[in-house]
């Protein structure tokens, strides 16, 4: 995939992405999971999101080929991302926004209110309710080594099942077979910047559910029902304190569950982003 640039006005550049073509709707924002950069994205998942809309991959501040630090609050993650849409002149995104991606999608919808049409949450969960991706463990000391490998990454998206294990094998392949032109990693002085501002959104604050309320965009809140990285029960949190808000479950899948189920995440998205009937988010 080929890499473009958006300046913003203090002069940091942020690499980004363009897929589909346009047809008059929101472009779909999709924002990444720790550790990630652009090209850690399934292209199948992209190809079916972008069959009849714009959709921007980017990276934030210090991650891939953007310039900058990478910011320790999700807040400031959250301002990147309202920065670069400026850059790129957007006035209105729909917002899909993948495990530490949700904390910021989350937050981008509460803070951009009139930038954000229509939000997806991915395995994520709603600030102060525990720490997830930050935690301790097997799933914490594998997140944290200095590359993670394949077998690491089927490890920690897919379930432990000869399936689960086959659906991994398959994106690792389609991610080698789709990489184009230079990446660009995350360092490691980044992701521990992302792991202090996750470890931030899991401290525990029973005032923090009021938070949900002004998320007033119609969501579709998703995940994979064995996830090892963000428990399950965290979407169903969301599901309950988030006003315009429809749950959708994935069985046999893991934290990866939108690769894993790619065809059917990227219909119910699509058909989820295109619902005009009502304010409120529907799904069949």
């Amino acid at each position: 995939m080929e890499k473009l640039f958006a300046r913003s006005p203090d002069g940091c550049h942020y690499a980004y992405v363009r897929l589909g073509s346009d047809e008059g709707t929101p472009p779909l924002l999709l924002l990444s999971h720790f550790r990630a950069s652009i090209d850690m994205w399934d292209p199948a998942l992209l190809e079916r999101l972008a069959v009849d809309r714009t959709v921007i991959v980017v990276d934030n501040r210090g991650i891939g080929l953007s310039d900058g630090a990478t910011p320790n609050t999700v807040v400031a993650m959250a301002e990147g991302i309202a920065e670069f849409a400026a850059s790129l002149g957007l006035i209105s995104v729909d917002v899909l926004g993948f495990s530490l991606g949700g904390y910021v999608a989350q937050t981008l919808a509460r803070i951009r209110p009139n930038l954000v049409r229509r939000l997806v949450l991915a395995g994520t969960a709603p600030r102060g309710f525990g720490e997830d991706i930050a935690a301790g463990g097997r799933v914490r000391s594998t997140i944290s080594k200095k590359l993670i490998s394949p077998k690491d990454l089927i490890h920690l998206f897919f379930p432990p099942t000869a399936a689960g294990r086959a659906h991994g094998i398959e994106y690792v392949r389609r991610l080698s077979r789709h990489r184009v032109g230079p990446g660009g990693g995350v360092a490691e002085t980044s992701w521990r910047a992302q792991l202090e501002a996750a470890a931030a959104w899991g401290a525990r604050d029973p005032l923090a559910v009021r938070e949900l309320s002004a998320i007033t965009q119609p969501t579709l809140v998703a995940h994979g029902e064995l996830d090892i990285m963000v428990a399950a029960e965290k979407s169903i949190i969301l599901a309950s304190h988030v006003p315009h808000s429809v749950l959708r479950m994935y069985p046999d899948t893991g934290h990866g569950f939108l690769f894993q189920a790619y065809e059917e995440f990227g219909a119910d998205v699509v058909r989820f982003l295109a619902d005009e009937s009502s304010q409120h988010a529907v799904l069949p």
